[in-house]
């Protein structure tokens, strides 16, 4: 039986119990096609995908004679996904998708992403890709690429970064010349390209950031161009060559690429959208992809977090603390050792807290869609932007230090290959940098995002923990709990408040240098909300399923649980709690360092470092 990477009782919980997903009104779209597309997503992520995973580690991508050769266990899941419309979860009917929410196509992304974190690149990015052309292509580029892509035959990347372009992607030096046609001739070289290079389709469309010649500098200066591997008007090479893949500590399942454009000078670009609009259109692909990073970041860690309980469970070692001076006492699982059952419960309040974070907001993507009115939609469109840096960042530091413990919990095994989590540290540890190093989304964060509409986004985010701590001071039974939450809400405003208002002084290097330490303040205080409200649904849930027992709340036994559900929300409950008086406490140091001073450092001459 193939081991679970995620953890579907907790995904329905979240997306049914919690978010209501089903009642979202989508047209045609029932709670049991719902389930039954995440029961399938399962089948698929293990029995289909995961075999995969350790030859993406072990035999990973090959450069040779110009070309980049996947693992041969590659070819069965991607004819398998683009085939099932795997490509096209949430996308519309009319473009060929399955028309569900964007809550539901995120679950299953991440058990996907759980079963092979490389691999799934290659299906992020292509539907990352063609969704730019189907928001911005004109009728001629939907017709040629959008179906291809879309089902799978053909691939796509994003093509922004350069070897003196990274974070600075207005030094951008791709350059485009127009044509008497129309078209561009494009020609630079881009490095870091994720599936820049492969064999698993027919042609490979590249969306490639370029300054037409003449335009300003900067980031403004720049254009998007499609520019496909082959050229679909004549079937013909398009000068677009892959150089080399990088050699990585991790992810060799995707290989990372260096590409050059038009070494012939017969590199034909397409404008895609408008000249000097680049940057705008690129921003839809990179806001998509920043949301799937953090979904990476969860997959990687409920599929370490998984590993890390089964082995625990499993490993006999020592006997029970109470029994230490017992000669006589039997050894036990590791699982019920003090120290272990702490690494087991902090994973699993990450792991749970990060999925809650990671679908709601896909659950705010929907709301935006299903929005009537300018107001509802400006409501929801802010809290996805205000949310995206959190979820791409927090889920994927969290993530790692999931990732850390689960090694930590294995113990010298860990630390060996012969148990994938060392693969998943490994893995993991990417997610932090490629679509904007974690620093670059706090500095995001604190530059953009919290004063977006004069800080109206951001009151709209606090209205909703308001909500919560509203409907959970009507449980008395849990009442403390809406009180703790009244203070970290407390806390997040006064640490925003400050951290708004230091961006616009002359403080503001100061600031930049704190700002990982408040989107980790930030992110922190997102999931304890989150983790009020599973609590005292939970709660509810538990108490419900306790009367059907003819028992009453205060029967419950955590350690003896009448049933799989009752145990769930027993742990559903401790786990909420653990967090928020065991990890919790650590946030008012947080907001101390938010407001403290320390500018000489910026002074310090480097040789002093």
């Amino acid at each position: 039986m193939a081991k679970s990477l995620v953890d579907t009782r907790d995904s329905r919980f979240v997306l049914f119990e919690q978010l209501e997903v089903d009642k979202l009104p989508f047209e045609g779209v029932t709670k049991k096609m719902l389930d039954m597309t995440l029961k399938e997503a399962e089948k698929l992520a293990q029995n289909v995908i995961a075999p995969t995973n350790s030859d993406a580690d072990k035999i990973g991508c090959k450069y040779e004679n110009g070309k980049v050769i996947v693992p041969e266990s590659f070819h069965k899941p991607y004819e398998v996904i683009s085939e099932g419309g795997w490509n096209v979860i949430s996308d519309d009917v009319e473009v060929g998708g399955q028309g569900l929410p964007k809550s539901i196509e995120i679950c299953c992304r991440e058990l996907f992403e759980a079963a092979n974190m490389g691999f799934s690149n290659f299906i992020n990015l292509t539907h990352g890709s063609a969704k730019l052309v189907e928001i911005f292509g004109t009728d001629e580029q939907k017709e040629t690429y959008l179906e291809k892509m879309f089902e799978g035959t053909w691939a796509g990347t994003m093509c922004i970064t350069e070897a003196e372009a990274g974070s600075d992607v207005g030094a951008i030096a791709t350059t485009a010349a127009k044509k008497e046609d129309g078209t561009y001739s494009i020609k630079g070289g881009k490095i870091f390209i994720s599936g820049g290079d492969n064999d698993l389709v027919e042609n490979i469309v590249h969306m490639v950031l370029a300054r037409i010649e003449g335009h300003p500098e900067g980031t403004k200066g720049l254009s998007l161009f499609i520019v496909p591997n082959i050229r679909p008007s004549d079937g013909e090479f398009n000068d677009v060559h892959c150089t080399g893949i990088e050699e990585k500590m991790g992810l060799h399942g995707s290989c990372t690429c260096s590409l050059t454009f038009g070494d012939k000078d017969n590199c034909t670009g397409y404008l895609l959208g408008k000249e000097q609009q680049g940057i705008m259109v690129m921003f839809h692909m990179m806001n998509e992809a920043r949301q799937l990073t953090g979904s990476q970041g969860l997959a990687v860690a409920s599929a370490a977090y998984l590993e890390a309980l089964d082995y625990s469970r499993q490993r006999i070692q020592g006997v029970h603390y109470t029994q230490s001076r017992n000669p006589e006492a039997e050894n036990i699982a590791i699982a019920d050792h003090p120290d272990i059952r702490a690494k087991l419960m902090k994973m699993k309040s990450y792991v749970e807290g990060c999925r809650a974070l990671v679908y709601y907001h896909a659950f705010c993507m929907d709301q935006l869609e299903k929005s009537k009115s300018d107001e509802e939609k400006a409501k929801w469109n802010g809290l996805v932007a205000l949310l995206t840096p959190i979820c791409k960042a927090y889920s994927t530091d969290r993530g790692f230090d999931v990732c850390s413990d689960a090694v930590q919990t294995l113990g010298g095994y860990g630390y060996c290959s012969e148990f994938p989590v060392e693969q998943y540290l490994r893995d993991e540890m990417i997610t932090r940098i490629y679509e904007g190093t974690n620093g670059i989304q706090a500095i995001d964060l604190v530059t953009r995002k919290i004063g977006m509409g004069k800080g109206s986004v951001f009151k709209s985010f606090l209205a909703e923990i308001d909500n919560t701590i509203a409907k959970v001071k009507e449980n008395s039974s849990i009442l403390e709990y809406a009180l703790k939450m009244e203070q970290y809400r407390d806390i997040l405003e006064e640490a925003t408040n400050f951290m708004f208002t230091e961006m616009r002084s002359e403080n503001v290097g100061i600031a930049m240098a704190k700002a990982t330490k408040f989107l980790e303040l930030f992110g922190d205080i997102t999931l304890a909300w989150l983790w009020v409200w599973q609590v005292a649904l939970a709660e509810e849930k538990l108490e419900e399923l306790m009367k059907k027992k003819g028992k009453t709340r205060e029967e419950f036994d955590p350690a003896a649980p009448v049933n799989k559900d009752a145990a769930y929300y027993g742990g559903k409950i401790m786990t909420g709690k653990y967090y928020l008086e065991r990890m919790m406490p650590s946030v008012t140091g947080k907001l101390e360092e938010v407001k403290s001073g320390g500018e000489n450092f910026l002074d310090m001459a480097l040789d002093s470092f």
